[in-house]
């Protein structure tokens, strides 16, 4: 058993070493931590010749030494320039307030992806006018800010339709601060910005709908075999060949953007139907949107529909990460995203139809809604899954049986009812028995 150590002069945090002689405490070193052998060792030699000292009656004080006091720092409050009137101060509560809007609806009212783009539309705004107090912006301030933004379209870093939103979301940040009673006035030039003029509006109008033949969609659909492809694109099966080739079918169906294939579950498609369809919500116009399903869509869902359960994902990367990746950022979308469908589609224009071709995906489900249109006026609305803005349709359901046709219609016009034997008839609905 090991005997404790005896010390010459003795610890006492946190004065140090210290001894006590002849009734007299003397203060000897002053150290943190007892483990310092130089500090004890000084310690006992200072004690040494304060004894001797002491012993032939010289007079010896208490050695105290008095540290000098820390001087304390006073905490410089991270907002010390913090004014809710400010315009960096309003901007953020006005980007909060949507993100709130946006988690309370479930994204129902405003997706989050449209909170990050308000806020990045926003920013040019606050690197203007951050510091100055939202009230004190003038007609003519906003003038000078309006003109520099212009430049930007001169110089080429925007288009002209991007400067019209970045001065929509100024309008509405506006809108909001004199709602919620942070400013009492507007300035009287705010509604001007972001207007198009009249001719605009004209040759916006008049600027045709880009969207494919039967021709065109028949040679994509076939170029996306692998006897069709370059070598090069070998490597990338999962977009060139199995999922683009479904994915080219099902957005002639149904009229789904990438986005809208991402997002599709197992549970919106129900294929025990007769015939099957797919019945789903579409979360960017808030409308129910009910299309049958082609027989190609249906034999080549069957690939990816095997064995997933109704809250699956239909289609996946190979890596099994959605079609379409948002990158986030402290919990709000930051604008940016991977989409795999949408950049495999475009090589696959350029490839068959020409490098200079600048169709994308949408033309897909432009295609199908400009048929749609043709054959039957209003049936658009029902493909396309958008509002009926007219007075009847709050009285009346809307015509399934006669969309339904013009789907049938539109398989065999695009080419996807050769191999199945023409024109789908569908099955007729049975009437209700009378009791």
């Amino acid at each position: 058993m090991s005997k404790s150590r005896s010390y010459k002069v003795n610890w006492n945090p946190p004065n140090g070493w210290v001894k006590q002689y002849k009734g007299k405490k003397y203060y000897l070193v002053s150290v943190k931590l007892k483990s310092d052998r130089d500090a004890y060792n000084r310690a006992v030699k200072k004690f040494e010749e304060i004894k001797k000292q002491v012993d032939a009656g010289e007079y010896v004080g208490s050695t105290k030494t008095i540290l000098p006091e820390k001087k304390k720092t006073k905490k410089v409050r991270k907002n010390k320039y913090y004014n809710p009137r400010r315009v960096s101060t309003i901007v953020n509560k006005f980007v909060k307030t949507k993100y709130n809007e946006a988690i309370s609806s479930n994204g129902e009212d405003v997706s989050l992806g449209r909170v990050q783009n308000i806020k990045n539309r926003l920013q040019h705004f606050v690197d203007y006018f951050g510091d100055r107090l939202m009230s004190s912006i003038t007609e003519a301030d906003l003038q000078r800010w309006a003109n520099k933004n212009g430049k930007r379209v001169g110089t080429g870093e925007i288009q002209p339709s991007t400067l019209r939103q970045d001065f929509r979301c100024v309008r509405q940040l506006y809108t909001w601060g004199y709602e919620q009673r942070i400013i009492n006035n507007k300035p009287r030039n705010i509604n001007n910005f972001g207007k198009q003029s009249k001719s605009a509006v004209v040759r916006q109008r008049r600027k045709p709908v880009k969207v494919f033949t039967k021709t065109e969609l028949q040679k994509l659909y076939k170029g996306c075999d692998t006897m069709e492809m370059d070598s090069k694109w070998f490597s990338r099966t999962d977009t060139e060949i199995e999922m683009l080739k479904l994915a080219i079918v099902l957005a002639v169906n149904t009229g789904m953007t990438q986005q809208d294939l991402s997002d599709l579950r197992m549970s919106e498609l129900h294929l025990s139907k007769r015939p099957p369809r797919c019945i789903r919500f579409r979360s960017k116009t808030g409308q129910d949107s009910n299309h049958w399903l082609f027989r190609e869509s249906q034999r080549l869902l069957k690939e990816h529909t095997e064995g997933k359960k109704d809250n699956d994902r239909v289609l996946l990367r190979r890596d099994g990460r959605p079609l379409v990746v948002k990158s986030m950022k402290d919990g709000l979308h930051t604008g940016s995203r991977s989409d795999a469908l949408g950049a495999s589609f475009k090589r696959l224009v350029q490839r068959v139809l020409g490098k200079d071709d600048p169709r994308r995906f949408r033309e897909l489900r432009r295609t199908g809604a400009n048929f749609c249109k043709k054959r039957k006026s209003g049936t658009e609305k029902l493909y396309l899954s958008h509002a009926d803005g007219s007075m009847s349709s709050l009285y009346t359901n809307p015509a399934q049986d006669e969309f339904d046709t013009i789907l049938t219609y539109l398989e065999q016009d695009m080419g996807f009812a050769t191999g199945h034997g023409g024109l789908y008839h569908l099955p007729r609905r049975r009437k209700k028995k009378k009791s």
